[in-house]
């Protein structure tokens, strides 16, 4: 299950790593967040739709896949938010010159 996991969210940050230019870098966390698993799944069957053989062998349903990794990602992304929240305030500060 991990590698459905970390699948999904490669897909799911490099989609919020895209939306940054465009919804900042708060936008990109909520991107990541709310609808960076749904477009994950898109790619991830594009990509990778014979694993979900594998993982129905093992047990794993469709459904127990997506609701435990888009639950998952939405708790992280709290802690995604408050470190994005103090990078911003550090280059605020002049702490970061970049």
């Amino acid at each position: 299950m991990i590698n459905f996991y970390k699948d999904i969210t490669f897909y799911a940050l490099l989609f919020a790593v895209v939306s940054t230019p465009l919804a900042g870098l708060y936008g990109a966390v909520i991107v990541f967040g709310i609808f960076g698993t749904p477009v994950g799944l898109l790619m991830y069957n594009y990509f990778h739709k014979h694993e979900f053989y594998g993982y129905y062998n093992r047990g794993f349903t469709k459904r127990y896949l997506i609701l435990r990794t888009w639950l998952v990602n939405f708790l992280v992304s709290p802690a995604l938010l408050l470190v994005a929240f103090l990078i911003l305030k550090l280059i605020g500060l002049g702490a970061l010159k970049g």
